[in-house]
């Protein structure tokens, strides 16, 4: 009785510890709601299929409102508003629904615009409270890779058609020059075809990057990568027909047999190919073309709807003014050092006494010569008086 107690005891108290985890690891295992895929209708990626599921409606006075966000949160694109269907089992009206939306050239904001151009977030809100209910979105730059994969992809298909119609045009000539001049025209498509091949895998790797947790983004590049290489297989088998095979024979009829082998593979090329008989064409190793790696690009960009919040909006840090350049400063002037100036010796008084002399040269060395001689006159003046006393 003791033992049984015991173990009922650390059951319990074990079942108390596993329980708080395994409410944690359900918190974070989010389950889709649906999905929103990006589709062609007027023009390049200028629709959106919404298909949602397990839905209660909105709360009575509310809609469902559902739009697109850039990535800064600076244009927006209101699709419509959601009607839910409740499905009637045994006659009893079910509390969750389902939801079929369609944007495209009948809705009332559409404008043709590439969407993936331009947004990257989708959400429903419940309106007019503006109450985030649904969303999902992928990276800035994962949406730049994949809008130039489709482009990329879309620019193959055209080489693709042009080679198509060459080859048939060869298929369909009666001479050997014509043969070989529309299958010359094939061979230059396909030379660009692989060009661009190597464009697009590099590009879907650059979506992965951004994005390395997205699973259609990983599955998208992991079908295109697939496919272009089929597609290489099959214009480089029919390219070599043309320039072996073709060329070396002068005779129609033979031509014509080896011209019926390049158009198949050029069309496998562009719509892909039933390896397996299986009524559908994958975009697979062996089996995806063109037209397979087109629906592939755009898959990159589904968006699986949850509950989970979006992503905080893309705020670009504020650009910080450059410093000012100071002025230069120009170097000063030197002052030119000034002559000294010379001070012309003003001549003196004969008597030099420090007054001034005045009039002429001439006059001063005179009345110096009348001061000698005076002088002199008067010392032998002088001697003659001393001489007549004695």
């Amino acid at each position: 009785m003791f033992r049984t107690k015991t173990l009922l005891i650390l059951a319990l108290m074990l079942f108390t510890l596993v329980t708080p985890v395994v409410a944690v690891y359900a918190e974070d295992e989010v389950t889709p709601v649906g999905t929103a895929k990006i589709q062609d209708d007027k023009s390049t990626n200028d629709s959106v299929v919404v298909s949602l599921s397990g839905i209660a409606p909105a709360p009575e006075g509310s809609d469902y409102k559902l739009s697109l966000e850039s990535y800064d949160g600076k244009t927006s694109l209101t699709l419509g508003t959601l009607d839910v269907v409740l499905p009637v089992i045994h006659g009893v009206i079910q509390t969750t629904g389902t939801v079929s939306f369609t944007f495209d050239s009948s809705s009332e904001n559409y404008d043709g615009s590439n969407l993936l151009a331009t947004f990257n977030r989708i959400m429903v809100t419940e309106e007019p409270s503006g109450t985030y209910v649904y969303g999902d979105s992928i990276s800035n730059d994962a949406a730049k890779a994949i809008t130039s994969a489709i482009n990329s992809v879309a620019d193959m298909n055209t080489a693709l058609d042009s080679a198509v119609t060459a080859a048939k045009a060869a298929q369909a000539a009666t001479s050997m020059d014509d043969i070989n001049a529309n299958l010359n025209a094939a061979v230059t498509s396909i030379d660009t075809i692989a060009d661009i091949s190597s464009s697009i895998n590099e590009q879907a790797a650059a979506a992965t990057a951004a994005d390395g947790d997205d699973a259609e983004i990983a599955g998208g590049a992991t079908s295109l990568e697939a496919i272009t290489t089929n597609i290489a297989t099959w214009t480089n088998a029919a390219k070599a027909v043309a320039e072996t095979n073709v060329a070396g024979t002068t005779n129609v009829a033979v031509a014509q047999i080896f011209v019926g082998k390049i158009v198949n593979d050029l069309e496998a090329a562009r719509n892909g190919w039933d390896a397996n008989n299986d009524g559908t064409i994958s975009g697979t190793s062996g089996e995806g073309g063109g037209q397979q790696a087109y629906k592939a690009a755009q898959g990159m960009a589904d968006l699986s709807l949850s509950i989970t919040e979006l992503p905080a909006i893309y705020v670009a840090p504020t650009p910080v003014p450059p410093a000012p350049t100071p002025t230069p400063k120009p170097a000063p002037t030197p002052v030119p050092t000034p002559e000294p100036e010379v001070v012309e010796e003003k001549k003196q008084h004969v008597l030099d006494i420090g007054l001034p002399s005045v009039g002429e040269e001439l006059l001063a060395q005179f009345m110096l010569i009348s001061l000698v001689g005076g002088l002199g006159i008067a010392g032998i003046g002088g001697l003659l008086y001393a001489r007549n006393r004695r």
